[in-house]
């Protein structure tokens, strides 16, 4: 069916929204105060806390141990201009160990009688906590391989704002790090505002409009066994589960499931059952985006994707909500754009650049292109938020990421991973369904190599850091050995591996387009050969592919791509989207050898919330937080297209028709368009290209 062109920006708006599956409410994000702690580690402390309770609910989930470690003991300096009292809350011990009295009372601390206090907090947990010289399996018992309190930091309640920095062990003292907290919850371990659903029976089973992360609560006498499920396949069979479905008394003569469960459907088996609820976190959106167009699937689309990123979004953006419900840089690597479209929040993305760029050892999640995807992501967060400051401060980290992998490189630029024990059991991964063959260096790898060394050297531009020289010749090199030994230019296009035949697989093409690398003059034709190619498995790469085809000069092909793929989900009665694409001849549900081993609401499957906006409309960053953008529709068979996207300046709006594109640019910003930079705020019209 098509949908109407809607006579306003604000029925647009309203449009998106009656389209969304999402039944839960945008709520209001919780009022925040400062608390102090060393740099990186509520960012850690939340790691860790999310990486308990996601092993402690799902049935089976891998995880490298290698991510960093929460320091069980900090010093804090804390700094008045003049003699003052304080009280603080800290999440642990507090110990005073310089002038001035103190005392405790009620998880308070009173100090009092000095201009300077120097406390030590001490979370209580054992140090150092590491996990095993491996990746976490399930079956280990997490909880006491991570750290169980959280970070060490604290909070003012009462008196003056003082300076504090901070040092941990015989470290030099620096400036504290400032996370938002309530009076009483730390930064690390805040939650999403929770929101009362009622589930209702469909027959033997009890039914959500659509599948969010809760605690289901059940009102019945005796204690109920409950089989939650994504599909109701699933929640039928009652068996095969991916979730730990434990339930225990609530004290209220109702049950409640011990663990978060993800859901849309619910078995029940117990008697008199009055009423089922689930109690679903749903992370507060700010400012909302908005897409739609004629087209109704493409407009279903956006909005079920959308609501996958915001129902993965929990303090951290994970890469699910029934298993592994903990961050992988590959779902970031899809979100953060994506959520730039939809729900704009670049505390949200810097907390899992902090998160997951701290490992102890090795790579980022343990695999090597998750550490180049570190990289790359950021390039993609600078273009996408305002973000000048934090890119300053990781500058010296993205040069310290870029000199670990290049100790991997020979003297050709090429990138030969040396995995060490803590390397997740699939160490260059690139997509389900890649394998490399043993002693071989695959082009796609490469690739992304050279596509982060290229980010790596624009990031280290913008903050001023003498490291770009060095990563912007390292990219030279690399691209002058892939030329010569990638490139096939008699077939015109790049081989599978390093002197090699040409691909087959669409990987090399994608990520060499993607990253600059294709020799000019060839970039068109690479899009007839990966439409030639077999598609990718997974939304996660597939993501890329299809930028890589309007890159390539085929935003029609592109935008089929994802009515095709993504609408076989809807179609399936997906409201989220999934891990996987469906296979035909199998079940739209099994994998890794598991019934019900697919994820039905992932992170990295939420693409179309960035490719819609950007591909049909046009509509992208020209440089850092949008400070300059371009409005360029291309509707192919569409009869009209319309998004809004919250800016730091406000919101920049478009709806276009086959004939005409109006565009609101805000203040603060600027649009790019026939040549001329025009200035916000004001609204313009202009025809719409052929």
């Amino acid at each position: 069916m098509a949908l109407p062109l809607p006579p306003s920006i604000d029925a647009l708006r309203q449009l998106s929204l009656t389209r969304s599956p999402d039944p839960l409410p945008d709520g209001a994000p919780t009022p925040t105060r400062p608390w102090f702690a060393a740099p990186g580690q509520w960012e850690l402390g939340l790691l860790h806390r999310l990486v308990r309770e996601g092993f402690a609910a799902a049935v089976d989930v891998e995880f490298a141990s290698n991510f960093g470690a929460v320091a069980p003991t900090v010093d804090f300096r804390l700094t008045l201009s003049a003699e003052a009292a304080l009280t603080i809350r800290a999440t642990g011990a507090v110990t005073l160990a310089s002038a001035g009295a103190s005392e405790s009372h009620d998880g308070l601390s009173r100090l009092s009688g000095a201009s300077t206090y120097v406390v030590t907090v001490a979370t209580g947990d054992p140090a150092p906590l590491r996990g095993p010289s491996r990746p976490f399996r399930s079956g280990d018992d997490v909880s006491s391989l991570v750290n169980r309190s959280g970070a060490a930091g604290f909070t003012v309640v009462d008196g003056p704002t003082p300076t504090v920095e901070v040092r941990t062990g015989d470290g030099v003292w620096v400036a504290a790090a400032v996370g938002g907290g309530t009076d009483e919850v730390a930064p690390d371990a805040l939650r999403n505002p929770v929101h009362e659903l009622e589930l209702h029976k469909d027959g033997d089973l009890f039914v959500l409009p659509a599948e969010v992360l809760g605690r289901v609560v059940i009102e019945c006498p005796g204690r109920p066994t409950i089989f939650a499920g994504e599909s109701e396949l699933e929640a039928r069979t009652a068996r095969h589960t991916e979730q730990h479905h434990d339930v225990r008394p609530r004290g209220d003569g109702r049950w409640e499931s011990v663990h978060e469960l993800a859901l849309r459907y619910l078995a029940v088996e117990a008697d008199d059952v009055a009423r089922v609820t689930v109690e679903a976190p749903a992370y507060p959106i700010r400012r909302r985006g908005a897409f739609a167009c004629s087209d109704e699937t493409l407009t279903d689309i956006w909005a079920a994707s959308a609501h996958t990123l915001r129902q993965c979004t929990h303090g951290l953006l994970l890469d699910g909500i029934k298993r592994d419900r903990v961050p992988w840089m590959g779902d970031l690597a899809v979100s953060v754009p994506a959520a730039a479209y939809a729900f704009p929040d670049r505390a949200l993305a810097e907390r899992g650049f902090i998160a997951l760029g701290q490992p102890v050892s090795g790579y980022v999640n343990g695999i090597v292109d998750y550490s180049l995807w570190w990289l790359n992501c950021l390039a993609d967060y600078a273009r996408y938020f305002d973000g000048a400051d934090f890119l300053a401060a990781v500058a010296d980290d993205v040069d310290a990421a870029l000199a670990t992998l290049a100790e991997e490189a020979g003297d050709d630029g090429v990138l030969r991973p040396r995995p060490g024990v803590d390397a997740y059991p699939k160490a260059v991964f690139v997509d389900w369904g890649f394998d490399v063959e043993p002693g071989r260096d695959p082009v796609a790898l490469q690739a992304l190599w050279f596509w982060a060394l290229r980010s790596g050297r624009e990031l280290l531009e913008r903050a001023g850091h003498d490291g770009a020289v060095r990563w912007g010749q390292a990219a030279d090199r690399l691209r002058t050995t892939l030329h010569a030994r990638a490139w096939d230019s008699s077939a015109g296009g790049w081989r599978e591996y390093l002197d090699g035949d040409v691909a087959a697989s669409p990987y090399p093409g994608v990520f060499a387009l993607l990253a600059g690398l294709t020799p000019e003059g060839a970039v068109a034709g690479q899009a007839a050969r990966q439409l030639a190619a077999p598609e990718t498995r997974t939304p996660f790469v597939t993501t890329f592919a299809v930028r890589a085809l309007a890159e390539a000069g085929r935003p029609d092909a592109a935008v089929e791509q994802v009515r095709r793929r993504w609408g076989e989900m809807l179609a399936l009665g997906a409201t989220t989207f999934w891990e996987e694409f469906p296979e035909d001849g199998a079940s739209p549900y099994e994998m890794y050898g598991r019934p019900f081993g697919k994820s039905l609401c992932h992170a990295w499957a939420a693409g179309p919330a960035q490719l819609l906006p950007e591909i049909v409309c046009g509509l992208r960053p020209l440089s850092d937080g949008w400070a300059t953008f371009a409005v360029d529709p291309r509707l192919g068979d569409l009869a009209w297209v319309g998004a809004i996207v919250a800016v730091p300046g406000g919101e920049i709006t478009v709806l276009a028709t086959q004939a005409e594109v109006s565009v609101t640019v805000p203040a603060g910003h600027a649009l790019v368009h026939g040549g001329e930079l025009l200035q916000g705020p004001t609204e313009l019209r202009f025809a719409t290209a052929p």
